[in-house]
């Protein structure tokens, strides 16, 4: 090869190296200045979402995390997807109104850096795009959001994109009327799902109620079939005839049971009384595959006296407790008290043996 050969040849690879880094540079999807436009804070796909981390200047954080079983918190606890997918669809459709005026922007960053919530977004994406080729696919993250305050009309949120500090913008939903900051909450307990029983019927293949107040009414009931089940007494002794109607209505009570909340603030040695004293039944539940869920419930201490019309205080055992809500432990987990309402659990917790041998309609 001869000298000019060569010259020619080292110039036209420097040539398409040169053409290459100007097609990554202006492709790629990181490190430059984002552009301003209606679109700017929006997702562009959500099913390539895969965390989001939500804080706000209270200290307060969650880490939502997509996982094979869907979103979950950092530590795995489950949520409730509806939220979620709530958020989603708000990261999808994400709009700037209006950017902020200049005369309102220093009186905005100073409300804002004490008020506003960050919401970072990752999602699966390439280190640039060339010729329609994504390259380096991997979990990246791709945008910081700052919400504030809602407008005065309030119709949508302040909001500051990372990248973009001098142009706060409005940020509205079309469509939606309202503000937005709601779906980002930073509060694990707003995003923590109250499923606490999800199982079919057919599925359960023993469950076992242990009265301890009134021991004589405790009862078994086990599977024969998807559509037989025996009933036992609290000695295991085989009842013939029992009401079946009453007995599958039961069963049925565990397609979907919600607790309301968890006990928070309790002091230890209170915990400690409740755990010890205030035990009246305890439910087993073991599904086809051998999983089991145990629910232990404890009566809720009333925190008001009650008195008869003579103005007597009234001491009754029916009066001690509180007749709206209890509690429960799961697993015979006790670091965390479940409190749960008898208007959602009342046919688990207070069926009898002795309803379920006495026909419904004799």
């Amino acid at each position: 090869m001869n000298k000019k050969s060569l010259i020619i040849l080292i110039c036209s690879i420097v040539a398409a190296l040169g053409l290459a880094a100007f097609v990554v540079v202006k492709n790629s999807d990181f490190g430059g200045k984002p552009e301003f436009s209606q679109t700017m804070f929006a997702s562009r796909d959500s099913s390539l979402v895969k965390k989001v981390f939500i804080a706000d200047m209270g200290g307060n954080s969650v880490l939502l995390q997509r996982g094979d079983k869907g979103w979950q918190l950092s530590d795995s606890t489950a949520v409730t997807q509806e939220m979620v997918q709530s958020m989603l669809a708000t990261l999808m459709n994400l709009r700037v109104d209006y950017p902020v005026s200049e005369k309102q922007i220093p009186n905005l960053t100073r409300v804002m850096a004490a008020s506003a919530i960050k919401v970072e977004i990752y999602e699966d994406a390439p280190k640039f795009t060339m010729f329609g080729h994504k390259f380096f696919v991997k979990e990246r993250h791709v945008k910081t959001i700052y919400l504030g305050p809602e407008t005065p009309d309030h119709m949508g949120n302040y909001a500051i994109l990372e990248g973009m500090e001098e142009k706060p913008c409005v940020l509205k939903l079309p469509g939606f009327r309202g503000i937005i900051t709601p779906r980002f909450s930073a509060m694990k307990q707003d995003w923590v799902s109250h499923q606490l029983l999800s199982t079919k019927p057919t599925r359960i293949q023993t469950l076992e109620v242990f009265d301890c107040r009134e021991q004589a009414q405790s009862f078994t009931v086990k599977k024969v079939d998807d559509r037989h089940f025996d009933l036992y007494d609290g000695q295991d002794v085989r009842i013939p005839r029992y009401d079946t109607a009453h007995v599958f209505n039961l069963l049925a009570e565990f397609r979907d049971k919600k607790f309301q909340s968890i006990a928070v603030g309790l002091e230890k040695e209170k915990v400690d009384y409740i755990l010890k004293n205030n035990l009246f039944k305890v439910i087993t539940m073991t599904d086809i595959n051998g999983n089991t869920v145990k629910l232990n419930c404890y009566f809720m201490d009333e925190e008001f006296d009650y008195f008869d019309e003579n103005g007597d205080k009234l001491t009754d055992i029916e009066h001690l407790y509180n007749q709206d809500r209890f509690y429960a432990t799961v697993n015979d987990d006790k670091s965390k008290l479940y409190i749960l309402q008898y208007f959602v659990f009342g046919r688990l917790v207070q069926t009898t043996l002795t309803q379920l041998v006495t026909p419904a309609h004799p």
